[in-house]
């Protein structure tokens, strides 16, 4: 255990963590959009900056890769932090106006409109990277990736071409912090996941025939775990309706024994 200082205040942090994790388990609010816990630190919306001063320097760091050590000194909340903070949000406004976190954060720190030319007013990717990690580092697809340069990079499919090796497990649209990724039920037949144009069929209830999940994640679930697929495609309902059912049997056969 090391202790730091943040905003004045000491916390015992785990030698192993970041500043944005010591942050957040005491309640301390730095903004971040690109963070998400499961996934390794990957620095890239920087609105998590904060002053770390070490032995006397004082640099401007990410906080959400910069480890913790002993005697460390953190600003979170300062005019320089708040200059920076600001100009990057009048750029996610020109990239992202259509993102409401976007526009919520950059109204806690009085920027209503931006400086800097928009190109899609109903844009809501901030570039983030989340969705194409947890894809790929989380759930072993890759089916998307970054593609080109400056205004015109984007996270697509292949030769963006609509996403073949979906599972459909949605974790790309959990873990976007803007909305961009969505998800929509086609009837009780497909889960579709915009922009990418996946479209993965669903499997139905053996017992019910209502929809149970994505039949490629339950296929990759059995697969993983070894078990009958059969046993997956029974629905939450059916299923504590079968097991309710065993219970009885079991209870009834008790009482004949003792009886």
């Amino acid at each position: 255990m090391v202790t730091i200082t943040i905003n004045g205040q000491p916390y015992p942090a785990e030698e192993e963590a970041t500043v944005l994790q010591v942050a957040q388990a005491h309640d301390v609010e730095i903004p971040t959009l690109c963070y998400h816990p499961a996934l390794p630190p990957y620095a890239s919306c920087r609105l998590c900056v904060v002053e770390a001063t070490r032995r006397g320097r004082t640099r401007i760091v990410a906080s959400c890769a910069y480890p913790v050590a002993e005697g460390l000194s953190v600003e979170t909340e300062t005019p320089r932090l708040h200059r920076i903070r600001r100009t990057l949000l009048e750029l996610y406004l020109a990239q992202a106006p259509g993102a409401q976190r976007v526009r919520e954060l950059a109204a806690q720190y009085g920027v209503t409109e931006s400086r800097f030319p928009t190109r899609n007013p109903e844009e809501k990717c901030i570039l983030c990277g989340l969705c194409e990690r947890v894809c790929a580092d989380l759930i072993g697809r890759s089916g998307i990736s970054f593609a080109y340069r400056g205004v015109k990079r984007k996270v697509t499919p292949p030769f963006e071409e609509p996403l073949e090796n979906c599972l459909g497990c949605g974790a790309c649209v959990f873990v976007c912090p803007t909305g961009a990724v969505v998800e929509r039920l086609v009837g009780a037949e497909a889960v579709e996941i915009e922009p990418w144009g996946a479209r993965v069929p669903l499997a139905a209830c053996r017992v019910c025939g209502e929809p149970v999940g994505p039949a490629a994640a339950l296929e990759e679930i059995a697969a993983k775990l070894s078990l009958d697929r059969d046993r997956l495609l029974i629905c939450a309902r059916c299923r504590r309706q079968q097991h309710g059912s065993e219970l009885a049997r079991s209870s009834r056969g008790r009482e004949s024994r003792l009886g």
